[in-house]
C-alpha cells in the first residue's frame, strides 16, 4: 500500500513538472492539468483512506509535507486559471485593483494564521500530532470552515492550511510578476488593452526550432543558464505555438541532408536585403 502511495505521488509530480514546462497559455492549458491532478487525488484518496500508517511520524510526514506540496499546486492552478478567465481586458487602474485584491486576500490569510505559519515555517514539531494526525478533533484549534467539509480519512486538522500557505506563496510570486509587468507598461506609455498586437508564428515549427537552438547554443539568454525546454516554452508562449516536441524538431533539423540552417540562412538574406535597400535610398 505504501508503495502505491509513493508511486502515485511520484507520477503526479512528474506530470505536474511536464505540464508546467508546456504551460504557455493558462486559460487553454491549465484545465487539463487540473483534471489530471483531480483524478490522481481521487485515486490517492481511496488508498490513503484505507491505509494505516506504520508509525505516527510516517503519517505526520505525509500530511505535513507530501500531500500539501502536491495539493498546493492544484490550489494554485485553480486560482490563476480563474484569475485569468475573469481578468479585466483593459484599463490599467481596473486591472491593478483586480490583482491587488488577490494580494490583500493572501495577507488576510497570513494575518489570521500568523501563529501557525510561524510554527510551520520555523520547522517546529511539538504540535505535529495535533495538526497532522488523523482523528484529532481539538476544537480550540484555529480551524477554517474547510475543516468541517473535509474527509477525515484523507485529511487532518491542518494539512489543507499548509497546502493553502504554499499555494499562496506561488500565487504571490505570480501576482508580483503581473503587477511588475503592468507597472512597466504604464511607465512606458503602453495601453494595456492594446499593449501588443496578436503574435502568431506563421512559419514552420522547424524554423522556430532553428532560432531557439541557435540562441541557446550562443548562450544569448541568461548566459546560457537556461534549459532548452524552458526556452522553447518561452517562445511558445510569445508566439502561441506548441513546442512541447522541441527535441523531435531538433532531430528533424539535424536529419536534413542539405541546408540544415535553412531558416537562419533566409534571415541573413532578408536582413542583408533590408540593409541594402536602405543604403540605396
Amino acid at each position: 500500500m505504501k508503495d502505491k502511495i509513493e508511486k502515485i505521488i511520484s507520477e503526479l509530480n512528474a506530470s505536474i513538472q511536464a505540464g508546467e514546462l508546456e504551460l504557455y497559455d493558462i486559460v487553454q492549458n491549465v484545465p487539463s492539468m487540473i483534471l489530471m491532478m483531480e483524478n490522481a487525488f481521487e485515486e490517492l484518496k481511496v488508498i490513503v483512506s484505507a491505509y494505516e500508517f506504520s508509525t505516527q511520524q510516517e503519517e505526520v510526514t505525509f500530511f505535513k509535507e507530501t500531500k500539501p506540496k502536491v495539493f498546493s499546486k492544484l490550489i494554485y492552478l485553480r486560482k490563476i486559471y480563474y484569475l485569468e478567465v475573469n481578468r479585466p481586458v483593459s484599463n490599467y487602474t481596473t486591472i491593478k485593483t483586480y490583482l491587488e485584491k488577490e494580494h490583500s486576500q493572501i495577507n488576510d490569510f497570513c494575518n489570521k494564521n500568523v501563529e501557525f505559519i510561524q510554527y510551520y515555517r520555523s520547522g517546529q514539531t511539538c504540535f505535529d500530532e495535533f495538526y497532522f494526525v488523523r482523528g484529532r478533533h481539538e476544537m480550540d484549534l484555529n480551524l477554517e470552515s474547510f475543516y468541517f467539509e473535509r474527509d477525515p480519512k484523507f485529511s487532518t486538522n491542518f494539512d489543507f492550511k499548509v497546502a493553502k500557505l504554499l499555494a499562496n506563496d506561488m500565487l504571490a510570486a505570480y501576482l508580483n510578476c503581473e503587477l511588475s509587468k503592468l507597472k512597466y507598461q504604464e511607465e512606458n506609455g503602453y495601453q494595456v488593452d492594446e499593449e501588443l498586437p496578436p503574435a502568431q508564428w506563421t512559419d514552420k515549427k522547424t524554423a522556430l526550432g532553428e532560432l531557439i537552438y541557435s540562441i541557446h547554443e550562443e548562450k544569448s539568454i541568461n548566459s546560457g543558464m537556461i534549459e532548452i525546454k524552458a526556452l522553447a516554452t518561452i517562445f511558445g508562449r510569445i508566439f502561441k505555438v506548441d513546442l512541447s516536441d522541441i527535441y523531435h524538431i531538433f532531430l528533424e533539423i539535424r536529419g536534413r541532408k542539405t541546408n540544415r540552417t535553412e531558416f537562419l540562412n533566409r534571415l541573413i538574406k532578408a536582413l542583408t536585403r533590408r540593409m541594402d535597400d536602405a543604403d540605396s535610398k
